[in-house]
């Protein structure tokens, strides 16, 4: 299958997928759900279903957040396969960015929380001793993430840098891609410097992403553009778990 043929069979199933997540009707009826099991329960009933399989509700606020960022990299490994092989790489690398703010935590010499040594990926970097994590970061596939943070860089900028320099041809393909990044740079920006990020702001993120998946049909930023969509869905879908899990019986 050539290149036009495989956007072309990509964005066929994109555009099956984007059709598949659910609306403000369905966030809007979780939203009035209280109690974690009821949310589950209710969750499974809705086009959600699938991102929470695996999850109770008697599993720690780790545990959770871990199926979900296990069930995102699966879904990115679905995406990828569907994208022209130049470009399915690149695409992999997205499975990295939920690592980004652990990294973070980790190369800044804070002490390591115990749910880090039960995680596959970020084990074994979770050494008490500050020098020798930061060696084993800097010998590993995330070396130059240890190395912008020596240099004062910021982890999400460091990380885009380092991706958009594996983007093959042709120009216009990057610059569609880029502007993409620059929103989602933003948004992720705006994270770091809250405690969360409002719904407004992803009701307008969204809102932006979905017309770019639209206007770049048939180019990698429309996989771009559906991957961050998916990923606010996540978003939401976490914010929700995690506040009925930590704060259960608070009101």
């Amino acid at each position: 299958m050539n290149r036009v043929a495989r956007f072309a069979y990509a964005q066929a199933r994109l555009q099956a997928r984007h059709g598949q997540r659910a609306d403000e009707q369905v966030w809007r009826r979780l939203r009035s759900t209280g109690d974690l099991a009821d949310y589950l329960q209710m969750t499974r009933r809705t086009v959600l279903r699938p991102w929470v399989i695996g999850i109770d509700s008697t599993q720690s606020s780790h545990d959770i957040e871990f199926s979900l960022r296990r069930q995102f990299c699966r879904y990115v490994d679905d995406v990828s396969r569907w994208l022209p092989a130049d470009w399915r790489a690149v695409f992999q690398a997205l499975k990295h960015l939920p690592l980004l703010p652990a990294l973070q935590h980790l190369l800044s010499g804070a002490s390591v929380p115990a749910w880090m040594l039960d995680d596959a990926e970020l084990r074994r970097f979770a050494s008490e001793h500050v020098q020798r994590r930061t060696e084993v970061i800097q010998a590993s596939g995330y070396g130059y993430l240890a190395q912008a943070w020596q240099r004062g860089e910021t982890l999400y900028d460091a990380w885009y840098d380092n991706w958009r320099h594996q983007w093959p041809e042709p120009a216009r393909f990057k610059t569609a891609m880029n502007q993409l990044g620059q929103l989602i740079l933003q948004h992720l920006g705006s994270q770091a410097s809250a405690s969360d990020s409002t719904r407004q702001q992803r009701e307008v993120l969204a809102g932006r992403l979905t017309t770019a998946f639209r206007c770049y049909s048939f180019q990698p930023a429309a996989a771009f553009a559906h991957l961050a969509l998916v990923a606010l869905d996540l978003e939401q879908l976490r914010g929700d778990l995690l506040s009925r899990r930590l704060f259960a019986g608070a009101c």
